[in-house]
């Protein structure tokens, strides 16, 4: 299939007149929040040109216009579950430069992170049609990648009048989504016609995608990329040097409470307090999800009457000594990137964004270092994961409060089937991976 091969229905432009009236009242709202950081903050002001499609000259020296691939993920979990492709991609191109768009700034630095210097890193612009084509002018890549649910009508329209072959890589379209999705069905459908090639993660989000309005000829189930990347577990060397820093023994149960939202932390708080009576020695270590709320954690922690320390404080000496009204010891994750690694310290994993109607995060994670782990009832966009762990025995939902401290203590009075839960959790990520390669068949076939 080439680019020409792709073509929308001419009456169907009219419906982007009607999208883009839209996304600007959405943008409008937001416009104060992107001043105050432009005028205010220096580092900001190149985000901001780059979200209308502008780049400085030192920027735009590394993009390789007509040679490079544009690869976009969201944020960090994007950029995560898409590493392995993206590697991938390195190693059997070594002369294929690549651009990583994201939205957000975490998602950015986790690209600094795991993926430079073999990357140039961007912010996503707005999808205006006069930013993409801009954008799409300047990068002019060989091909376009959106993981997931990033479906941006003007970006895939600048790609497909430039004969830009795009595709969705990993693509899942939640509940939620569906339903926002069906209300714009025509814009939609105009949309997905332009796009060459679509990798889903389940049989469920294939089906989704084809009635929105994607040709069956061109939808595939690849499987989910997180399996693939839960594989890319660190060393026991790596491990211990985690453990000594945080000041662990082997012998230390540890709790670990991974992307936690506000309000669940209250949740866990409480429950750690109740299991320390008969577990004295266990650890709480907590990951916000957004590290914004980590002075109203450490609040929280302070009123329930819980040491509480943060993992930067703990890496540089600064211990701090409980007074005489504190018990217990709960960590404070304060940095990016390292929760992945952080889950081989666990004993049990509650995994957040799940008590809350939020959607939940990655499980598969925990599950990499043969940890039981724990989750709510909201999870919707990792549903077909957590079917698969409690099939398997590796995963349990829990309902509230008292279902998570139920858990926790069972698992923790049973090594034997802790271990036995932890084993099942592992059990399902190895028996469902290959995502990777999948993806790259249809990269290879469609796209190069």
């Amino acid at each position: 299939m080439n680019c020409h091969d792709v073509k929308s229905h001419p009456s169907q432009q009219a419906i982007y007149w009607l999208y883009e009236p839209l996304l600007l009242g959405f943008c409008l709202t937001q416009l104060p929040v992107f001043l105050y950081e432009y005028f205010t903050t220096d580092k900001y002001r190149e985000d901001f040109r780059q979200r209308f499609g502008r780049y400085s000259p030192e920027t735009r020296s590394g993009l390789r216009p007509g040679r490079s691939a544009w690869i976009h993920a969201v944020s960090v979990g994007e950029v995560v579950a898409a590493t392995p492709v993206i590697k991938s991609l390195m190693n059997q191109h070594p002369d294929l430069p690549l651009s990583i768009s994201t939205v957000t700034r975490t998602g950015r630095e986790m690209v600094h992170k795991s993926l430079a210097p073999k990357s140039q890193s961007l912010f996503l612009p707005f999808d205006f049609h006069w930013i993409t084509d801009r954008a799409i002018e300047q990068i002019l890549p060989r091909f376009l990648l959106l993981t997931e649910t990033e479906i941006w009508p003007n970006l895939i329209r600048s790609a497909h009048n430039r004969h830009i072959p795009v595709m969705v890589m990993n693509g899942r379209i939640s509940s939620d989504s569906y339903r926002k999705y069906n209300l714009v069905r025509g814009l939609l459908r105009s949309t997905l016609s332009q796009i060459h090639v679509f990798g889903m993660q389940s049989q469920r989000d294939a089906d989704r995608i084809i009635r929105l309005g994607a040709s069956p000829k061109r939808v595939f189930v690849t499987g989910n990329l997180k399996f693939d990347q839960a594989s890319l577990r660190i060393p026991a060397s790596e491990q211990e040097h985690l453990a000594k820093g945080l000041h662990l023994s082997p012998e230390t149960p540890v709790l670990i409470g991974g992307s936690i939202h506000r309000g669940e932390e209250r949740i866990i708080i409480e429950a750690y307090r109740r299991l320390l009576t008969t577990f004295p020695d266990l650890v709480l270590l907590l990951a916000p999800r957004y590290l914004t709320e980590i002075p109203d954690i450490e609040a929280k922690c302070s009123q329930a009457g819980l040491l509480a320390e943060r993992k930067t404080h703990l890496w540089l000496g600064e211990r701090r000594k409980p007074s005489s009204s504190q018990f217990g010891r709960v960590i404070i994750l304060d940095t990016i990137g390292e929760l992945s690694k952080i889950y081989s310290l666990a004993s049990i994993v509650f995994v957040g964004g799940s008590l809350l109607p939020i959607g939940g995060h990655n499980l598969l994670e925990p599950a990499s270092y043969g940890k039981p782990v724990l989750f709510g009832p909201y999870l919707d966009n990792f549903r077909e994961i957590s079917r698969l762990l409690k099939e398997y025995g590796g995963g349990f939902e829990v309902k509230n409060e008292g279902d998570l401290t139920a858990h926790i203590e069972n698992l923790l009075q049973d090594h034997g089937r802790r271990n036995m839960v932890g084993e099942a959790a592992l059990r399902a990520v190895e028996e469902n991976r290959g995502a990777t390669q999948k993806t790259l068949a249809l990269i290879e076939k469609f796209l190069m």
